[in-house]
């Protein structure tokens, strides 16, 4: 890809008037830019919110689209998705290390939910991400997510951090050893994502 078309975006949550993952986002766009465009200046994002009108209640998406600058700015009001079902799609690699702008890859890989809500996304047997999210797993005891995922999604940053998710290989067999699953992302915490039990988790041609 060349640098001057790659754009970039962050998608925010905004809520009660807290932006309570921005420095995970920060973090992001500073590895974006200097891995993409060799940038080390920071752009700053408090600094450009600041500037912004932003509602002190309610739940939020600001989502910035980006590369070398910002492009533009937009905030909306959000509303959850209820995914109940999740299809495994198996996938050839491809790179979205970076949040890009561009979904195409990841929008045709939805194309094979095949009647279900959202897709578990997995290379040689190794799962990654959803289309909508991180994933987070629970066996009983422990949460754990995919150690290496397509995105390295900010709420999974936090989580991570804080010692709340574990990261480990899980391969498309393990699923039956976790009693249910979460997607997270920026607008999802980990104790509001909808429960889905394994059974409804389905395999190609299921």
């Amino acid at each position: 890809m060349s640098d001057q078309l790659v754009q970039l975006v962050e998608s925010i949550c905004l809520r009660e008037g807290s932006l309570n993952l921005l420095p995970f986002h920060q973090e992001r766009v500073n590895h974006s830019r200097r891995q993409l465009f060799g940038i080390k200046q920071q752009l700053n994002l408090k600094t450009f919110l600041d500037q912004q009108t932003l509602p002190d209640t309610g739940y939020h998406k600001i989502r910035i689209v980006y590369d070398k600058v910002i492009h533009s700015f937009s905030c909306e009001v959000y509303t959850p998705r209820r995914v109940k079902t999740l299809r495994v799609v198996k996938l050839e690699p491809f790179d979205y290390r970076h949040k890009y702008l561009d979904r195409k890859p990841l929008d045709e890989a939805f194309t094979y939910r095949d009647g279900c809500d959202d897709i578990i996304m997995s290379w040689h047997d190794f799962i990654t991400d959803t289309y909508y999210g991180n994933l987070a797993l629970y066996d009983g005891q422990k949460w754990w997510t995919p150690v290496h995922p397509l995105l390295k999604g900010t709420r999974r940053a936090k989580l991570c951090k804080e010692g709340r998710i574990h990261p480990t290989v899980i391969r498309v067999p393990d699923l039956k050893y976790f009693k249910e699953v979460r997607i997270i992302n920026a607008m999802i915490p980990l104790a509001e994502s909808r429960s889905i039990k394994i059974d409804q988790i389905f395999l190609p041609g299921e």
